[in-house]
């Protein structure tokens, strides 16, 4: 391993992609489609997914023009890794019915979380003409905006989240990471901290905001900072890279 000293190490940020929907009622639903899909809400409440998945399925065998149905199917098998079914089952679920909203914002978080900004843009702007009222919509658009380095649409859709939900900590938090990746220290420090006073547990927040800290030459504050975020979420790997990073560029190892 090359120890050598690093004077400006490159710290991990992250941006925040709000999850997908999952409808939890479809009023169209006959007798055992809706009993599976109760089911299948107390299944995914509880974490079992596999079991959300099976009984997904099995709602979807018994209605299978459900766009509702088609779209919770197609979510959860692309979160589990089958993204080209996933993909299809959403883009049937949008064919099927012009006005799910769910299924629109779900196919553009999917282009999203998997890098096509440029896809994931014309799905997400549907959706917010369906529902202009989902902060997740707006979110995740300014997201792909980034991603296609339009940061200015970036900005506005961001704010446009908080315009709906002001206590929407996703959208503070990316508003920092964009001002963090422009550069702008102060800017990126207030969103974050604007972020952590909607959820002082955001464990991608205190990340960011320790990197923050150590350009800004707060050693000891940005260590604090990531030792916060994995307290908060020990799976979280970025604050182990950038206090193993500090360490290597700090000689304290």
């Amino acid at each position: 391993m090359d120890m050598t000293k690093q004077n400006n190490p490159r710290l991990m940020t992250t941006t925040l992609t709000t999850p997908y929907i999952y409808y939890n009622d479809i009023p169209s639903l006959n007798g055992e489609a809706k009993d599976f899909l109760t089911r299948a809400n107390t299944a995914f409440e509880q974490q079992d997914i596999p079991e959300a998945t099976e009984l997904y399925k099995n709602a979807l065998e018994k209605n299978p023009q459900s766009a509702e149905l088609l779209s919770n199917m197609g979510a959860i098998i692309a979160a589990q890794g089958a993204v080209a079914e996933g993909l299809n089952l959403l883009k049937k679920a949008t064919e099927l019915q012009d006005d799910c909203v769910g299924a629109w914002y779900n196919l553009g978080t999917l282009f999203l979380v998997h890098g096509a900004g440029d896809q994931a843009v014309e799905p997400l702007q549907k959706a917010i003409i369906l529902n202009a009222e989902n902060p997740a919509s707006f979110n995740n658009l300014g997201i792909a905006y980034m991603q296609l380095h339009k940061f200015d649409q970036a900005k506005e859709n961001f704010e446009k989240a908080l315009s709906v939900n002001l206590s929407f900590d996703y959208a503070y938090h990316n508003l920092g990471a964009l001002a963090y990746d422009q550069g702008n220290l102060s800017e990126a420090a207030s969103y974050f901290h604007k972020a952590l006073e909607v959820n002082a547990h955001n464990f991608a927040t205190l990340n960011d905001l320790g990197c923050v800290s150590y350009k800004e030459g707060n050693i000891e504050e940005a260590l604090g900072l990531f030792r916060r975020s994995v307290e908060a979420n020990a799976s979280y790997r970025l604050p182990y890279f950038n206090i193993g990073m500090i360490s290597i560029a700090e000689d304290r190892i």
